[in-house]
């Protein structure tokens, strides 16, 4: 019952630390600090502040968006627009003029908020001195709310507290649900959960309460799209990987072979491409001047990461026909009979939990590493001649 809950603070986790990453490159001010390093605002920001650093203090006033990203960020000052934060701990004391997003391990915010909050965490805190304007929806393990909501209040954990003044209709999907004695919801009360809500004496819930237990949830129909899906996919990918060697035959056999004899090489540069070409698309498309160029970007990634993949199977039957069978130069029939089989053994493969899966992933990374490598061969054998 547990995996739902954590579904939706997983995704925005991820969404928020590739928006965030991008500050990476807008550091405006830093100084060492221990371990690692500090950024220290103390004076007010006349425009947008991006940063990124092991901890982030912000006390003046921001007169813009804030978009940081660290393990312990603190917003003290008032924020005059957005707030976008990820880390470990983040604690927003100050009032923000729009709207909040944040996530990390332990999310907290004690001050206003000029429009609606969206936020996950392991722990969501609202605070006593907090007050959402507009609406909010928090996921995380444990939700705290002791402040204000102005309108619909969303929650999805496994424990939620309340204690605050909820102005609005407020939907609760959670295994413990607790409405403290403070507690007072104007709007009424949705809980989804196996157990139903503890309410202290003295709550006050004015648009009544609602307890829907969890539905029995039938996994058939959806593993049977599952499956289709999958089929789907894999006959796709026996089908790419045959256009491509039909198509690139002397091509894509040579680049194969790159994965043994320079294997090291194909590693480290499959990792840096496959690690490092998402934050580089990120970055341009959240600028208005590079974002067709991202657009373009993210397209080529997806088919270098499609024929990394090829590669590697290909590697795989390549070096099939050369030890099993002692066959240098097969015949294109042949080379397709095995490329088949290649893609049935790895398909087999991935059934050994963790081994297979790390197995594709190393063929994957090294042909993409091996697709670049051989690129770059040629580029410079043109130059040379």
């Amino acid at each position: 019952m547990r995996m739902p809950y954590l579904i939706q603070p997983v995704i925005l986790i991820l969404l928020l630390l590739g928006v965030s990453l991008t500050s990476l490159l807008a550091h405006e001010h830093e100084h060492k600090h221990q371990a690692g390093y500090t950024i220290l605002k103390r004076q007010p920001i006349a425009h947008d502040f991006y940063g990124a650093a092991e901890m982030v203090l912000i006390s003046g006033r921001v007169s813009g968006d804030v978009v940081v990203a660290g393990q312990r960020l603190s917003l003290d000052g008032p924020v005059t627009e957005d707030v976008i934060a990820a880390g470990e701990i983040v604690t927003i004391n100050g009032d923000v003029g729009d709207d909040i997003r944040a996530a990390g391990r332990l999310v907290r915010v004690n001050g206003e908020v000029g429009d609606h909050m969206v936020a996950a965490g392991e722990t969501v805190t609202l605070g006593p001195q907090s007050k959402i304007s507009n609406w909010a929806s928090l996921a995380g393990r444990r939700i705290e709310v002791f402040g204000q909501v102005g309108q619909q209040l969303k929650i999805a954990a496994e424990e939620v507290i309340i204690a605050g003044e909820l102005m609005g209709e407020v939907n609760i999907m959670a295994e413990e649900v607790q409405i403290l004695a403070d507690a007072v919801i104007h709007g009424p009360l949705r809980v989804q959960s196996p157990n139903p809500p503890e309410i202290a004496a003295g709550a006050r819930i004015l648009g009544g309460v609602e307890h829907v237990p969890m539905p029995e949830v039938d996994y058939a129909p959806v593993l049977k799209v599952i499956a289709l899906a999958g089929l789907v996919v894999i006959v796709g990918l026996i089908l790419t990987g045959l256009v491509y060697f039909l198509m690139f035959p002397r091509f894509s056999v040579t680049t194969a072979r790159q994965i043994e004899q320079n294997p090291l090489i194909t590693l480290g540069l499959g990792f840096v491409v496959l690690l490092l070409a998402p934050l580089v698309i990120v970055l341009l498309l959240s600028t208005g001047v590079g974002y067709l160029l991202g657009v373009v970007l993210a397209a080529a990634y997806i088919l270098m990461v499609v024929l990394g993949g090829m590669t590697g199977v290909i590697y795989v039957s390549d070096v099939t026909l050369r030890r099993l069978f002692k066959k240098d130069a097969a015949s294109k029939g042949v080379m397709v009979a095995t490329l088949i089989g290649a893609f049935v053994l790895l398909g087999l493969v991935q059934i050994i939990p963790f081994i297979g899966s790390l197995v594709v992933l190393l063929l994957t990374v090294m042909g993409i590493g091996a697709l670049k490598y051989q690129f770059w061969q040629q580029y410079q054998s043109a130059h040379s001649s």
